[in-house]
């Protein structure tokens, strides 16, 4: 399971929808799939339902959507947190 997954998971939850997503990450809709089937097939279960038109998480979807907006949460935290102290100690790379 890569973090670029990840990423790509939480924007199609928070879109509503593959296309968007993509918009939001500025990716290919057929690079959401892709990444959406690869952990899908990494976790061995569905997280979407798919029907038509139609996408909605699955209970599986729903449960993995509130762990890993956390940890993107927390991942960006971090970033900006290392950023900080880096930069309050000259170490930033210029």
């Amino acid at each position: 399971m890569l973090l670029r997954q990840i990423q790509c998971f939480c924007a199609v939850c928070e879109t509503g929808s593959f296309t968007k997503a993509a918009q939001s990450l500025y990716i290919t809709q057929s690079a959401v799939s892709q990444q959406m089937k690869n952990l899908e097939t990494d976790l061995g279960v569905s997280l979407f339902k798919r029907g038509g038109r139609n996408l909605s998480l699955s209970n599986a979807g729903k449960r993995f959507y509130e762990e890993t907006s956390t940890i993107l949460a927390q991942i960006d935290t971090a970033k900006k947190n290392a950023h900080q102290v880096g930069e309050e100690a000259g170490e930033l790379i210029k």
